[in-house]
């Protein structure tokens, strides 16, 4: 004969700490699928607005241009530039997102 009992308090129990864990996964659910994102999508448009800056600032620049060497310097600097914006904008990047995973898992340990 099956103890009823027993199996009524493995369920509760078990419910239980399922429970206890829903709180820190749905945190996890939430940094992980909407903050994250978001975030890197709202820095990615705001760099991609500088660029469109910075690209509108080196044509005016190219068109005040009088000679060949001048409009070397100018697309060598517009290059470097953009070159330096890249890499400094992919590290701000991977910096958020460390950020983000390191706040999100050190809540999920407390949680836990």
């Amino acid at each position: 004969m099956i103890d009823t009992s027993t199996i009524e308090r493995e369920v509760k129990n078990t419910r239980e700490e399922t429970m206890k864990l829903s709180g820190p996964f749905q945190a996890l659910l939430k940094v992980t699928f909407f903050d994250l994102p978001l975030s890197i999508a709202s820095e990615t448009l705001r760099f991609a607005g500088r660029r469109f800056q910075a690209q509108g600032d080196h044509l005016a620049s190219l068109n005040a241009c009088r000679t060949v060497p001048e409009i070397i310097d100018v697309q060598s600097h517009f290059v470097r530039s953009a070159v330096d914006a890249y890499g400094q904008e992919t590290s701000k990047i991977m910096e958020d997102v460390r950020g983000t995973m390191t706040e999100m898992r050190s809540q999920f340990n407390k949680a836990a």
